[in-house]
Order: C-alpha cells, then sequence, then structure tokens
C-alpha cells in the first residue's frame, strides 16, 4: 500500500500499487526476447508493436551470458524455494 497526503488536503489517501505491473513484465519479456533471438524484426512481430522504434523502447540490451538462463527458465519456468 502506497499512503500520501494529497495536496490541499489533511487526510491520508492509500492506493494499492504492485511493485511489477503487465507493463514492466513486457519490459522483461522485450529484453529476454532480444537477448536470446537478436532479431528486431522477430520481436516487433512477436510483441504485436506497429514500429521498430516501440520495439527499441521496450527492448534494452543484455549480455550475450543471460541467454542460456532466459531459455531455461522459458523451458522449466521458476523455481520458487528451490537453490537450483
Amino acid at each position: 500500500m502506497r499512503e500520501w497526503i494529497p495536496a490541499g488536503q489533511t487526510s491520508l489517501q492509500s492506493c494499492f500499487v504492485p511493485d511489477f505491473t503487465p507493463h514492466d513484465l513486457r519490459h522483461t519479456w522485450a529484453s529476454w526476447h532480444y537477448c536470446v533471438h537478436r532479431d528486431l524484426l522477430r520481436l516487433q512481430t512477436d510483441g504485436a508493436w506497429s514500429n521498430i522504434n516501440t520495439v527499441t523502447i521496450y527492448a534494452k540490451l543484455m549480455p550475450e551470458a543471460y541467454k542460456d538462463q532466459i531459455e531455461r527458465w522459458w523451458r522449466e519456468g521458476p523455481h520458487v524455494g528451490n537453490a537450483n
């Protein structure tokens, strides 16, 4: 929960704000996709973006070293509570 007192008011307001949103996850997915495939046109198609400029806003360059870990996560999913 996030709490604040709006300007000009005296009472505290609160609202649930998640730590991660679907929008955040879309950025992560785009960066992972590009790390694995290194293909902006494929990313544009798979992400359903209308132009390549939008693709470059969402996808961030990641080191090649993460490729194997990303592919494993896509294959097996998260291992919550498992140290492997």
